[in-house]
C-alpha cells in the first residue's frame, strides 16, 4: 500500500498551518497574561511601599504629612506601553515618597518639570510623555498621555 506524495504533502501542510495558527493564538493569550502579570506586580509593589510608609509613620513621633505613594494614570497606545510608562514615572519620582507634602505644595510645577517631554522606548517605539494632571496629596496622583513618535 503506497501513499502518494501529494497526500503526504497535504497532510504536512495542514499540520504546519494548524501549528502556526495555534502558535499565533497562544502568543496572543501569552501577551495578555504578561500584561496582567505586570499590572499585578505593580500593584504588589505599590502595596508593599504603602505598608513601609505606614510603618514609618506609625513609628514616627511627629506626624508631618508626607508623600506616601505615587499613583499614575497613563493614556498610552497599548497595554504594554501603559505599563512601561507607569513603571518609568514611578521609578523617576520614587525619591519623592517619604518627602514632606509642603515641599511639593510650594513647588507644584516640580513634577511636570521632571516628567513632561521625557521620552522612553517601548517595543522599538519612542513615546513622549505629557503631564496632564498632578494632584499633591499623600497619595500623589499624576495623569499623563504618552504619544508615539518615530520608531527606533
Amino acid at each position: 500500500m503506497a501513499i502518494s506524495k501529494s497526500i503526504v504533502a497535504a497532510t504536512l501542510v495542514g499540520a504546519l498551518f494548524g501549528a502556526s495558527c495555534t502558535l499565533a493564538y497562544q502568543g496572543k493569550a501569552y501577551d495578555q497574561l504578561y500584561i496582567t502579570l505586570q499590572k499585578v506586580s505593580n500593584e504588589k509593589a505599590d502595596l508593599n511601599q504603602q505598608v513601609e510608609q505606614l510603618n514609618k509613620r506609625l513609628n514616627s513621633p511627629m506626624h508631618i504629612p508626607v508623600v506616601e505613594s505615587i499613583r499614575v494614570n497613563a493614556d498610552a497606545p497599548d497595554g504594554l506601553s501603559e505599563i512601561e510608562v507607569i513603571q518609568f514615572i514611578k521609578h523617576e519620582l520614587g525619591f519623592l515618597v517619604g518627602e514632606p507634602l509642603d515641599t511639593l505644595q510650594r513647588r507644584p510645577d516640580l513634577i511636570s518639570r521632571l516628567i513632561d517631554g521625557r521620552t522612553l522606548t517601548v517595543d522599538q517605539q519612542q513615546l513622549t510623555i505629557h503631564v496632564q494632571t498632578v494632584v499633591v496629596v499623600s497619595q500623589l496622583y499624576i495623569s499623563v498621555v504618552a504619544t508615539a513618535g518615530k520608531s527606533g
